[in-house]
């Protein structure tokens, strides 16, 4: 239940915002955060001075209860920051300790990034973040929700900067796509310069108004229904693919996919490197952040060096999806 609701600019801004309102006065500043997940989620953390742990996962990407358990009585943190991947319910099992958790006084934020859509209940959590950014196109915006207190100063200011570079990427790019109209270097250059723009953030900026307008107007449902759509196609064929595994396998009534998560078996760049050619971008989603080097175990290694995601979002239509098939299966006949 929401007691207070802020808006900002990015997801790294709204971890910034909730750990500088809970700014712990015991001065333990201890936090423990998923494994595979992105730089963004872990930087806030250093810069507020915390010292970062991070827990065990599977290869399922759930986590596992009793070593999480068993890290909590360890490491005592103040803050504990979780958050489910690609719109599945990966967090269920930890349900019972989070609550005792925050019992003992434990601070839980869920990122609920990933599951925005989903229709599955997040666990009990002191705060909830999230990012808007990772659906649809928008310049930027995020939120923090509270179920405690009030937030205090929320910001009013708008990083007009960002959001102009990320509306003439935006536009570029559809003239581009759609009209045919100038190159392809000036809007993927526009795009970066934006992304740089967002990297080299120090504020925290509220959400912009243009980004409030797109988001309010989002047809969710039709996000949601195409999504789905799109990855039962995938899901049915690739299940018996010799060179990838599907992460998830079934794909529950409630939950709405951001990617369609696969493990690649064996030379993953290979594989990225065909299926761009055909026009077709699988990012690996994340790039192993340097703050895990070297601090993670084996098995989150093995993740980080074998996902990619392809994409089957709502921009995507169903014979994109047959044509990603053709693609994957000309690539194993070349096998």
């Amino acid at each position: 239940d929401a007691v207070d609701t802020v808006y900002l600019s990015t997801g790294r801004s709204a971890i910034s915002f909730v750990l500088n309102h809970i700014k712990t006065t015991n001065g333990n500043r201890i936090a423990l955060l998923p494994p595979f997940t992105c730089h963004t989620v872990i930087e806030p953390f250093m810069n507020s001075g915390y010292k970062v742990n991070f827990f065990s996962i599977n290869k399922d990407l759930s986590i596992d209860s009793d070593r999480f358990l068993k890290d909590i009585r360890k490491l005592k943190p103040s803050v504990i920051l979780v958050h489910g991947y690609f719109g599945f319910d990966t967090l269920r099992q930890i349900e019972d300790i989070v609550i005792r958790a925050r019992e003992l006084g434990i601070v839980i934020i869920e990122d609920i990034t990933q599951t925005i859509y989903s229709k599955h209940k997040h666990i009990s959590a002191d705060y909830y973040i999230c990012s808007f950014r990772k659906w649809t196109a928008l310049p930027d915006g995020a939120f923090a929700i509270s179920t405690n207190d009030l937030f205090l100063n929320k910001p009013i200011e708008i990083d007009n900067k960002l959001q102009q570079s990320k509306l003439n990427a935006f536009h570029s790019k559809y003239l581009y796509m759609d009209k045919n109209f100038g190159q392809k270097d000036e809007f993927l250059k526009l795009l970066y310069d934006a992304e740089q723009t967002l990297c080299e953030q120090t504020s925290i900026y509220a959400m912009g108004d243009v980004s409030k307008k797109l988001q309010a107007n989002l047809d969710i449902g039709f996000l949601r229904d195409r999504r789905r759509e799109n990855y039962l196609i995938l899901v049915d064929k690739l299940k018996s693919c010799k060179t990838i595994e599907p992460i998830f396998s079934k794909l529950l009534e409630e939950v709405t996919p951001l990617y369609f998560p696969i493990y690649v078996k064996y030379n993953r760049k290979e594989i990225q490197e065909y299926l761009a050619k055909n026009d077709i971008y699988a990012p690996i989603v994340w790039p192993k952040p340097s703050q895990c080097e070297g601090r993670i175990e084996q098995q989150v290694n093995w993740i980080y060096d074998h996902i990619l995601c392809i994409p089957c979002d709502q921009r995507y239509t169903h014979e994109d999806m047959k044509r990603i098939l053709d693609v994957i299966n000309d690539y194993e006949e070349k096998l």
